[in-house]
């Protein structure tokens, strides 16, 4: 009886592994008593951001646009995971939707903000702070964007100027980056390349630029090859402020560079209002020779997860 004991306690102690919380198991416990291995191979973390934000705009004798009350609403998800050894390999997936809905008093309905991106970044160690990554960035809108005009009999029309995968910017790149600690980090990506997408081509069909983001009208795609870099701050403030900070170039080697600066304040008045303060900066000369700047100033509920 003792024998038979003490081979189904091996035997046993063989076929289970250790988890803790979200780690993947990786071990089992007879090589963490013999010491084989170490407690935590492999480490896996997820958080869920979400707030929702509403605005209304009451205007008298406004003279600049006729129709300008309107309701405002705005909602924000943020979903990020990481997988790590805890040692030197680190792969981090980041998404981010932004959703804004904007309602004119006896006029339209459209979607004022309809912004995604999809982030994948793979890390090897190399050094302290140095490393060699991988680094992907998709962007696209989910629902169709109109352009309102007043025609030559005083009507207002709309034409779609965006919808969904059109356009599609991907950009992609490996390189070094460089990490701060509690700051945020800087890439550089010496082989990177950027792909413009059209699904829809009848966005083609009310303008009269024959290229649409680059794009030319009797194509679906742009591929460029270049040069990349990515600036990423993200440095919390006694717990209530926070600033993140994502900005992303891309240089073509026959084109001037493109440019992506997303820069956002956020102020925690309690544990579920918060109010921020969010900035967004384009520049594409193929698109406009001017730098586009849009600003925007929130308060709504906020959940953690």
């Amino acid at each position: 009886m003792v024998l038979f004991g003490s081979c189904s306690e091996y035997f046993s102690a063989v076929g289970q592994d250790i988890i803790w919380h979200d780690t993947i198991p990786v071990i089992h416990l007879t090589d963490f008593i013999e010491g084989k291995q170490k407690l935590i191979k492999y480490r896996f973390f997820q958080e869920v951001d979400y707030s929702l934000t509403f605005s209304n705009f009451l205007f008298l004798n406004w003279q600049h646009e006729r129709n300008a009350n309107h309701i405002s609403l705005l909602q924000k998800l943020k979903y990020q995971t990481i997988l790590d050894n805890n040692q030197n390999f680190r792969i981090i997936n980041v998404f981010i939707h932004n959703l804004g809905f904007q309602i004119f008093f006896d006029s339209i309905t459209r979607f004022q903000m309809d912004d995604n991106t999809f982030d994948t970044r793979l890390e090897f160690r190399l050094f302290k702070y140095l490393t060699i990554n991988f680094n992907s960035n998709l962007s696209s809108r989910f629902f169709n964007g109109y352009e309102y005009r007043t025609d030559s009999l005083g009507s207002q029309v709309k034409i779609l100027n965006s919808s969904f995968l059109t356009p599609l910017f991907w950009t992609f790149s490996l390189g070094v980056g460089w990490t701060w600690p509690m700051f945020g980090l800087i890439g550089l990506g010496i082989n990177a390349a950027k792909l413009t997408f059209i699904r829809d081509k009848s966005v083609y069909t009310d303008q009269t630029n024959p290229f649409f983001y680059g794009v030319p009208r009797n194509q679906n795609y742009l591929f460029e090859y270049g040069l990349s870099l990515h600036v990423m701050v993200d440095k919390n403030f006694q717990n209530r402020v926070r600033w993140i900070c994502d900005i992303l170039v891309f240089k073509n080697y026959n084109n001037p560079l493109d440019l992506t600066l997303k820069n956002l304040i956020d102020i925690r008045i309690n544990k579920f209002l918060r109010t921020s303060i969010q900035t967004r900066l384009f520049y594409e000369e193929k698109v406009c020779k001017n730098i586009q700047i849009e600003n925007m100033i929130s308060l709504g509920i906020f959940l953690h997860l």
